[in-house]
């Protein structure tokens, strides 16, 4: 470990890092720079083969609030365990290395948190942004993300997809202590934490302002790592869907696509009997006694409103009895 560590500061940053030193820099310098400033922030470097951990090294010396470690396994979720082990703080976050903070994004969210239910996670607005062109499926994801969360539906959607952003997160530790801590999560490490705190009934409070900005770049994880790819994505919402909301009733996929042949195979795995259907036959579905839906078609928002009007006149809630894939 490097670095002196200050008594009990009031928000634990957790940041693991591998091979980020085109970024950590402009990293660090956004968190060094928050208006709020009783933080710690705990590195981990994850057997780095760059400059990322002599840069880390600089903020060390020349503030006492940034510690430093070394990772004894491989992977962002054992490194998140040693960052949440070693920390003190009262509130946790987590930053990744590429990423930059706002500058008042800790005094936003701690605010927030101060004012809710103990068992509160506290998230607020992203905008990606890159050196070069971002994806359209990231600038999709962000504008899904950041309209989930300004309403208050991450429940409803929690078997769309990662409703919180993994470097965009504020809460009290014990929310994680709650879950069993860091380590015994499955990778894709972050969707994996927002199922644990829905099963967990832990509440989602969104902030107005924006909280984050998320670099697009080639070399990020969930572009090359295959803890991240389409399968592991829906091993755990199909895992988790059965153990949180299935009730054994007439089970229906609709839909068809690739997506509702992985959640086939999925489902058969778990020896699930299951029906799959084009989507929009509402008669055939109004026949079924208390049917659930799991709809992998993902239209554009005139049929996704038309969608839940029909299901809700035929007694079917969203996040109940149906949800997007």
């Amino acid at each position: 470990m490097s670095g002196k560590k200050q008594e009990s500061p009031e928000i634990s940053i957790l940041i693991p890092f591998k091979n980020a030193e085109a970024w950590i820099e402009e990293c660090l310098e956004s968190i060094e720079n928050q208006s709020f400033a009783d933080f710690e922030v705990i590195g981990v470097d994850d057997f780095s083969s760059d400059g990322s951990k002599a840069i880390f090294e600089k903020f060390v010396k020349k503030d006492s609030r940034f510690l430093l470690f070394s990772n004894t396994n491989h992977g962002i979720i054992p490194a998140l365990d040693l960052a949440f082990v070693a920390s003190k703080g009262n509130m946790i976050t987590r930053m990744d290395p590429d990423d930059r903070m706002p500058d008042h994004r800790l005094e936003i969210m701690r605010n927030r948190l101060l004012r809710c239910d103990k068992r509160t996670v506290v998230t607020g607005k992203v905008l990606y942004f890159s050196e070069h062109e971002v994806s359209p499926g990231y600038l999709d994801y962000q504008s899904w993300l950041n309209d989930v969360n300004m309403h208050g539906n991450q429940y409803a959607n929690i078997y769309r997809d990662c409703v919180i952003a993994s470097p965009n997160w504020l809460t009290y530790r014990e929310n994680i202590d709650l879950i069993g801590g860091f380590g015994i999560l499955h990778y894709p490490e972050d969707y994996d934490l927002a199922i644990k705190w829905y099963e967990n009934q832990i509440a989602f409070e969104a902030v107005q302002e924006l909280t984050l900005y998320w670099r697009d770049h080639p070399d990020r994880a969930s572009h090359n790592s295959n803890f991240y790819n389409q399968r592991l994505f829906f091993e755990l919402k199909i895992n988790a869907f059965l153990k949180n909301d299935f009730r054994g009733a007439p089970l229906i996929i609709w839909g068809k696509n690739q997506k509702s042949e992985l959640i086939s195979k999925l489902l058969k795995s778990h020896h699930i009997h299951f029906k799959i259907q084009e989507m929009g036959d509402f008669h055939r579905i109004e026949k079924l006694t208390q049917p659930q839906l799991l709809i992998t078609e993902y239209p554009d928002e005139k049929e996704r409103i038309e969608i839940h009007k029909n299901l809700a006149q035929i007694g079917l809630k969203e996040g109940k009895d149906w949800w997007w894939v």
